[in-house]
């Protein structure tokens, strides 16, 4: 396509942005800097990629207003590159629209309320009372148990499971093999006896996430396990029951929340960190990888280690660590010479 089309389209989206350059050069693909071909849109953000910015065969770059632009065969100036490059991306490459149709090898129950232009896949299998959206799309395999709502413009990879009763908003990409509402792990002992508690709340969802591969979200106990509004949550998370992430936050992957935890809203956590459980963690957090989180957050700031310290703290903390075996030695030279002393006197 022209390029003035993918201008016209960050327009639509009411991107602030400065052009430079043929807005008639066809593009076909988005690429690296250094991989770029007379076809391709890159941009930059990262420092050092900039040596690439001089020698780039691409077609167009998104980039920020203080590079030199002039031998650029195109530019697209604006605050946040990385962003545009984002909404550039999804429009060269839009996920596959659904054919609208309802596979014969579903099985749908009678009760079930599919709005307009659904789709569902081979092998779907829909239990009593659901309700599905319109646009949305239910990938291969997937099982919908009783009494759950999904919005409109949802997506579902292969073989997703949702559980009874949980509630879906629009525009949620629930990536393949993702279980949304199996029972969290509540268990009861008597002197070696284990019993099954049930969990009678559900798991809410709010509009625009994006739940990954594989990923494992429990529902309540009592109350209902909630992902607000613009999450996005990567693969092999596992939410336990009654955890509430705040909207805006992201999560890496093979991260665990045990139970009851609220992390705040616009918080960012890293690869496999752990949440032990009934605390709370306030807004504007963010947690480096393997970080572990035992006990209430409440400030904003940015945190790493076992357990969790600010990271200025963190260093320090890292830097004494690494010193302790000098000072193991230090200390044994002192109490030897003390020892020596002591004999003497």
């Amino acid at each position: 396509m022209q390029l003035s089309q993918i201008l016209d389209y960050l327009r639509s989206k009411n991107i602030d942005f400065d052009f430079q350059g043929d807005d008639k050069i066809e593009i076909v693909q988005v690429a690296s800097l250094d991989e770029a071909s007379s076809e391709h849109i890159s941009f930059l953000t990262d420092k050092k990629f900039q040596a690439h910015l001089k020698t780039t065969e691409a077609a167009a770059v998104i980039l920020q207003s203080q590079h030199d632009t002039s031998h650029l065969k195109a530019a697209i100036t604006t605050s946040n590159p990385y962003y545009v490059y984002a909404l550039v991306a999804q429009f060269l490459n839009p996920l596959p629209v659904g054919n609208r149709t309802i596979a014969s090898t579903a099985a749908i129950d009678a009760s079930t309320v599919l709005s307009s232009n659904v789709t569902i896949e081979d092998n779907v299998v829909i239990r009593a009372n659901v309700s599905i959206g319109e646009n949305t799309v239910i990938g291969a395999g997937t099982v919908i148990e009783e009494n759950t709502i999904i919005g409109s413009d949802c997506r579902t990879g292969a073989n997703v499971v949702i559980c009874h009763d949980c509630v879906i908003g629009d525009n949620v990409l629930i990536e393949a093999g993702a279980v949304i509402g199996g029972d969290g792990f509540g268990w009861a002992n008597n002197r070696g006896s284990w019993e099954k508690i049930p969990q009678v709340g559900r798991v809410v969802i709010g509009d625009k996430v994006s739940i990954g591969n594989n990923t494992t979200i429990d529902r309540g106990a009592l109350n209902d396990t909630v992902i607000e509004d613009n999450c996005i949550i990567d693969n092999q998370v596992h939410i336990a029951h009654n955890v509430v992430i705040g909207s805006g936050s992201a999560v890496a992957g093979q991260t665990g929340f045990a139970g009851s935890t609220t992390l705040g809203k616009n918080c960012m956590v890293g690869g496999q960190v752990g949440f032990t459980g009934h605390i709370k963690v306030a807004d504007n957090c963010q947690f480096w990888a393997r970080t572990l989180v035992a006990q209430d957050i409440k400030q904003a700031g940015i945190y790493a280690g076992y357990p969790a310290l600010e990271v200025k703290n963190w260093h320090k903390s890292s830097a004494r660590f690494n010193q302790l075996d000098k000072m193991a030695k230090q200390l044994k030279q002192l109490e030897k010479q003390l020892a020596e002393l002591q004999k003497d006197s």
